[in-house]
């Protein structure tokens, strides 16, 4: 009895699960990982009742299947020395782990109380308009993932506003998918063409099933993918790792009414240096609201806060601008967020869509025409 696991591959299994394992739970089955011996190969499964992954690793031996504390084990395998890990089943559930000269005796719990994964089936319990849900994305892993990128931080933290504590997934027209992020602050909306495509009602991924989806992107293997929406569940499967989610429940708001249909100023600069006179100037704004103010007056923008605590700064930028001064006052993690996900160089601009002091923002690129970013204002 016994299994023999190659480190490096073991590391980098216990690595892609980490992030669905719940730190604080009152369910401790939920903090374990499931291994499931089969042959030449063994399968961690990691779960918090809404997202599920699953991923293969190879090995040699035999064994039954167990739990372990993902974390523990995780730190282990990570910290020990050697090129194989063995796992040793014990009495009362609990195991040997030897890896080098190094070995550990760990505590497992009953395999057999490990909750299910979300699955297909759990979709077709849902409600008769999730039942009518049903669409495959098919698309390259690079574009998926740059989409990701490009919403996924305007997502709502706040749990109690369910409906905004994810992305939104929809076919703005036959043949495209558009993902929609808010969180009543700002919104982030980026369009791709899929030939093909059609979803005729909307879903909301999970912020945390995607960002952990999102991983799973970078690994190897076919160049395309294929998110599956049904019923209230979305799964992909890419290489040996397979996720799986439940979808968000409730209906995401009318966001199309939030996008300015257009701005009475369009100031372009270099997002570079944008990007870096926000982050100077955002030394001294509050740390609760962290505020900027972007004044513009002919042919400059100045970027600047001010603290009666402890200082003030400002950077002034060459814009083609020649109306009536005015000035208009933003989050700086806001605004930095959607720079961020703008590829930086000398030849990368964006364009400031604005209006007035009291009206929402739009940031747009030559990059990517078919990104935009909502951010609304704040009096500073």
């Amino acid at each position: 009895m016994g299994l023999s696991i190659e480190r490096a591959s073991l590391l980098s299994g216990l690595g892609l699960v980490q992030g669905i394992v719940e730190r604080r739970t009152t369910v401790p089955i939920l903090g374990h990982v499931l291994i499931e011996p089969n042959g030449n190969t063994l399968t961690l499964s990691a779960t918090d009742l809404e997202v599920g992954i699953r991923t293969q690793v190879a090995c040699s031996g035999k064994e039954k299947s167990l739990t372990l504390n993902a974390r523990k084990l995780f730190e282990i395998v990570r910290e020990t020395e050697g090129d194989e890990v063995a796992l040793t089943s014990l009495d009362s559930d609990w195991v040997e782990l030897k890896c080098g000269r190094a070995k550990f005796k760990m505590m497992g719990l009953d395999p057999r109380s490990f909750p299910a994964m979300p699955s297909q089936s759990a979709g077709k319990d849902s409600t008769p308009a999730k039942k009518q849900l049903k669409a495959e994305l098919t698309i390259p892993a690079a574009v998926l993932a740059g989409m990701i990128d490009k919403t996924i931080f305007a997502v709502s933290p706040d749990e109690a506003r369910y409906n905004l504590s994810g992305v939104f997934v929809e076919s703005n027209a036959p043949g495209s998918v558009r993902m929609v992020a808010t969180d009543g602050h700002r919104l982030a909306m980026i369009e791709r063409e899929l030939p093909g495509f059609r979803l005729e009602t909307g879903a909301i991924i999970p912020r945390k099933g995607l960002s952990e989806l999102r991983k799973i992107l970078d690994e190897g293997g076919d160049a395309e993918v294929r998110l599956n929406l049904e019923g209230q569940l979305a799964y992909l499967k890419r290489g040996a790792t397979e996720i799986s989610m439940r979808l968000v429940e409730g209906e995401f708001p009318d966001y199309r009414g939030v996008i300015p249909k257009q701005s009475r100023y369009k100031i372009t600069v270099k997002r570079d240096l944008l990007f870096a006179a926000i982050k100077r100037a955002a030394i001294f704004s509050s740390e609760r609201y962290h505020g900027v103010k972007f004044a513009l007056s002919a042919g400059t923008l100045t970027v600047s806060s001010t603290s009666p605590e402890t200082g003030e700064a400002s950077e002034s930028l060459d814009v083609d601008f020649k109306s009536e001064e005015f000035a208009i006052g933003f989050n700086a993690a806001y605004v930095q967020d959607a720079l961020g996900v703008i590829p930086p160089g000398g030849d990368s601009t964006v364009e400031l869509g604005l209006s007035d002091d009291v009206s929402p923002g739009v940031i747009r690129t030559e990059s990517d025409q078919r990104y935009t970013y909502v951010v609304m204002p704040m009096r500073l």
